[in-house]
């Protein structure tokens, strides 16, 4: 992994045993345990309510970006919480090369998007049956990035 090219409060971040890879703050629990593979719902609420990078775990400043599938972006329904923009751009080089499941997004990195946009609203699951994650809803959209342009 070339660390020059990842941002410093990412390259910061604890490292998984296992390829050396920077621990996703949203893919981390209160525990220290940890799975690349799925965001923990606590976690992600608390990147919402504090306005924190899902990826390195720093305050958000405007505009945030997300990533998801495709049809999590044409849905307008994303699992993943918000990352600065830098921290998005690292996640396609980094993350996505694990294949489908990295980061909670069921689809292969090819179909992931990188979304920036001002603004976005939170929902948490409504009771304890059908699907736990957290959604968030983008709104005021600045702009839309296929990772396959990367």
């Amino acid at each position: 992994m070339d660390e020059t090219r990842l941002p410093r409060d990412l390259a910061d971040r604890p490292r998984a045993q296992e390829g050396g890879l920077p621990v996703p703050f949203a893919c981390e629990d209160e525990d220290g345990g940890f799975d690349v593979r799925s965001v923990s719902k606590r976690r992600a609420i608390r990147c919402a309510l504090s306005r924190i990078c899902g990826l390195c775990g720093i305050s958000l400043g405007w505009p945030v970006a997300f990533l998801g599938t495709h049809e999590e972006v044409e849905s307008n329904a994303l699992h993943f919480p918000p990352l600065h923009e830098d921290c998005a751009e690292a996640a396609l080089r980094v993350y996505a090369p694990l294949g489908t499941g990295a980061l909670g997004l069921d689809a292969p990195a090819g179909e992931w998007v990188l979304l920036t946009t001002r603004g976005f609203e939170l929902e948490r699951p409504a009771d304890r049956r059908g699907d736990q994650r957290v959604v968030f809803h983008p709104n005021s959209v600045v702009e839309r990035r296929p990772s396959t342009s990367r």
